[in-house]
């Protein structure tokens, strides 16, 4: 159970909690650390001709050039489809009519709070305009067949676990 909490650092996009936690009678931890993050939504989505589209993007934090599907945090509100709508359109144009939930999972379950993955397939996507990106964000889209997709899968050529997830959970939906 928690005794007390203390933030040590916040900033837009994550929070450092301190927890003092009694984990069994008389067993105190007081130095507990737990991030907290916005949720995040991952999209499989599919033209109609069965490309999945892809986005291909430089991401500091890995220090390489990574390819994945379209991905976002889910603004403080904001319902998780509507995120993932939202996310698609602005980082690749396309724009799809239907919507399946593919699940919601936790990414790290002992040092995080929130950061949930929530999962869609998006079909018969269509280009409806242009991206609209964050300026920190410089990002390539890339159609290949569901086929090489799933490949680059097992081959550990995508290498987002919550995209990885998501295009296996959306090979079992389509």
């Amino acid at each position: 159970r928690k005794l007390n909490s203390k933030y040590v650092f916040e900033n837009k996009w994550f929070k450092v909690r301190q927890d003092t936690v009694e984990i069994a009678p008389g067993k105190i931890i007081d130095d507990y650390f737990l991030t907290e993050f916005p949720d995040v939504v991952f999209i499989v989505a599919l033209t109609r001709d069965k490309k999945v589209i892809l986005v291909r993007e430089y991401k500091y934090g890995v220090n390489d050039i990574i390819v994945q599907i379209p991905a976002g945090y889910k603004e403080k509100g904001e319902q998780p489809l509507a995120a993932a709508q939202r996310e698609l359109l602005e980082e690749t144009g396309y724009s799809a009519p239907r919507w399946t939930t593919l699940g919601s999972f936790y990414s790290n379950t002992s040092r995080d709070r929130g950061n949930v993955h929530h999962l869609f397939l998006a079909q018969d996507a269509l280009p409806v305009g242009k991206q609209n990106l964050d300026p920190t964000e410089n990002i390539e889209v890339v159609l290949e067949p569901l086929e090489h997709v799933l490949e680059k899968v097992f081959n550990a050529e995508i290498k987002v676990a919550g995209a990885a997830l998501a295009l296996l959970l959306a090979t079992q939906k389509k």
